[in-house]
């Protein structure tokens, strides 16, 4: 009996110094997947005995572009007029380790989970509003234009984060930008850029190029406006710049966790025949832009190998092909609700992989997250 407390104490103690990271993907509208899959997720925690919010059971919340979004929206602080806002009454949540048990109720309750995906649902459109012009217009123009006007965008954004800054985050959180003025990978975060209003970081990890205009914001470091676009050009799975920062905020931990939920997509293999005859072929978007996917496809599966080969970082990749090819900007409610269907098959492919890593999260002390206050922004190689 000895023996089997010591061993458990020991396990429980390696758990408490380990940090639990949660990775979301870029991918526009297939944001939808990685929405439902986060539902399932806070499912799974509350069938272990514990309803404390889903954003406090991660040391950092790390996304690209929509998985930004995503990322940012999981940990604001509920607040009355938002359109994540939540009335939840909270319990106790039971310690598994014989410790006193945390009130729930200690924590912001954060967002509703299943509004995030509802968001995607209703708002979509509004994002990504349909054009009314013959397609040939329609592509002629992109070559001098953005696809889409931005002004429904900010205001989606103002109402869901209202004037929250990420200082505000309830949990370190970070979203990938590119500042393409400087050719540099730029970190929003709530730990070094804390002043920068959340939306403005939404709109910076999200602003796709040919899609969205750049994002401007100032840089406290160069004391001058930079202008960002989205971090999906350099890391649309952020799980490497992820590592990197949690190595930096828990420079003590010994192992990091990662959960990555990927946006999915149809498998592409790029058949040699249809490429090689200059440069028209290689950018045709009648062909899918094969140069674009090529370079999408291999980034993907760099970050995946990578990651998978870090010694002290245990990688969990949620990951799912789908039956068909999903546009970044595609609205349409047959194609949403193919998604969710989708999301349903992915979660079910990986249920036990998600339930044992939530069974650890669980395990560990009840305690929130250490906040990290101190502002990274003067440390070398900050980004």
């Amino acid at each position: 009996m000895g023996l089997r407390n010591y061993l458990k104490n020991r396990e429980l103690k390696r758990l408490a110094e380990d940090r639990y990271i949660l990775c979301l993907d870029g991918g526009g509208m297939r944001g939808v997947i990685p929405a439902a899959i986060l539902t399932k997720i806070e499912t799974v925690l509350r069938s272990l005995g514990d309803d404390r919010p889903l954003y406090s059971h991660f040391d950092l919340i790390s996304g690209t572009s929509t998985g930004g979004l995503i990322g940012l929206a999981l940990t604001s602080r509920n607040r009355d007029g938002s359109l994540l806002s939540v009335n939840r009454t909270s319990t106790h949540a039971p310690s598994k380790d014989g410790t006193t048990e945390m009130p729930a109720a200690s924590f912001d309750p954060g967002p509703d989970i299943a509004r995030i995906l509802d968001i995607y649902i209703t708002y979509g459109s509004i994002i990504f509003p349909r054009s009314q012009s013959l397609f040939q217009l329609q592509m002629i123009g992109q070559l001098f234009t953005h696809k889409y006007d931005d002004i429904s965008f900010n205001q989606l954004l103002t109402n869901i984060f209202g004037n929250a800054r990420m200082e505000d985050a309830l949990t370190p959180t970070m979203v990938v930008t590119y500042d393409y003025g400087n050719d540099r990978p730029y970190i929003l975060s709530s730990y070094k850029t804390q002043q920068v209003p959340i939306r403005i970081a939404a709109r910076a990890t999200s602003a796709a190029p040919t899609y969205f205009s750049p994002t401007t914001i100032y840089d406290p470091d160069q004391k001058r406006s930079i202008s960002l676009i989205d971090g999906g050009v350099v890391a649309n799975n952020p799980v490497l710049y992820a590592y990197k920062e949690a190595k930096r905020l828990y420079p003590d931990a010994k192992r990091f966790h990662v959960l990555s939920l990927s946006t999915s997509s149809a498998p592409y293999k790029l058949n040699p025949e249809r490429t090689g005859n200059g440069v028209m072929s290689w950018l045709d978007p009648a062909k899918g832009a094969p140069i674009y996917k090529i370079y999408a496809s291999s980034q993907m599966n760099t970050s995946n190998e990578i990651a998978a080969a870090i010694g002290d970082l245990e990688y969990v990749r949620i990951h799912g092909d789908l039956e068909r090819k999903i546009k970044l900007d595609d609205t349409d409610p047959e194609v949403l609700n193919h998604m969710i269907q989708a999301a349903e098959k992915i979660y079910q492919s990986h249920e036990q992989e998600i339930h044992r890593f939530c069974t650890h999260m669980v395990q560990r002390k009840m305690h929130p997250p250490r906040p990290i206050t101190r502002n990274l922004n003067s440390e070398k190689g900050s980004r």
